[in-house]
């Protein structure tokens, strides 16, 4: 098993579309979550036992968890879920701003990577904690969302496919060092391979995946220690 109910969960990217739903998901469940944004949350991430975790950059958000922690009593988050980046349809790639294509590697990728290098040793100092507390508990989860563009070539999303794909690859290598360096942290993929419902930025898609379904699978990847590494979450006709 995992860590126990009460330990926060730490949701990066909670003022978007999917994680605030996934914040307020996993606080209805009965998780203190940390929900992390630069911005205010929408209402879909309010809830009570969401805490919000306001922060400027990643270099800063282990600093601002660690004041938000304390402010509301909690321990340090037990688990990471990076709902970082997003979707969107434009043109080709070889017609494709350049900047446009800077700017998508940059939040859709290396923000993943940056997010990681900040968290991944506040999860180490969380499980010492524990530890020191005679608290039981494996590896920390640290759970990246991704879509169907990482394993679909989408045409007007190249550059979203692109950095899915690189996301995917990304997430497989630090496993694998994790495991070679006895890191304390799991490291999984949540791979959602249709539209979020709800979501209207999506035209008529032929399937949604309820956010129900996606704080669902998060629940058990979180409460498992030996959860899937990679979990896709398929969609259903709309209702």
């Amino acid at each position: 098993m995992g860590e126990p109910l009460g330990t926060p969960v730490l949701v990066v990217g909670a003022g978007g579309f999917v994680g605030s739903r996934v914040a307020r998901g996993l606080a209805a469940g009965g998780r203190p979550v940390l929900a992390a944004s630069r911005g205010p949350l929408p209402d879909a991430g309010r809830s009570p036992g969401v805490h919000h975790c306001r922060y400027t950059d990643l270099a800063s958000l282990p600093a601002a968890v660690q004041e938000t922690c304390t402010a509301a009593g909690l321990a340090l988050p037990g688990g990471v879920v990076a709902s970082v980046g997003g979707w969107h349809k434009g043109p080709g790639l070889l017609e494709l701003d350049p900047v446009v294509w800077r700017e998508t590697l940059e939040s859709h990728l290396t923000a993943h990577l940056l997010a990681a290098r900040a968290l991944v040793p506040l999860l180490a100092q969380a499980r010492a904690q524990a530890q020191a507390r005679a608290a039981t508990g494996g590896p920390r989860p640290y759970i990246v969302l991704n879509g169907a563009a990482s394993h679909e070539a989408m045409s007007g999303s190249g550059a979203i496919s692109v950095t899915g794909a690189g996301l995917s690859m990304l997430v497989r290598v630090l496993r694998t060092e994790a495991a070679e360096r006895g890191t304390p942290v799991r490291f999984h993929e949540l791979v959602i391979d249709d539209a979020v419902a709800a979501d209207d930025r999506n035209e008529t898609p032929a399937r949604t995946v309820d956010p129900a379904r996606v704080v669902a699978a998060l629940g058990e990847m979180l409460d498992r220690s030996d959860a899937d590494a990679v979990v896709h979450l398929a969609g259903e006709p709309p209702a």
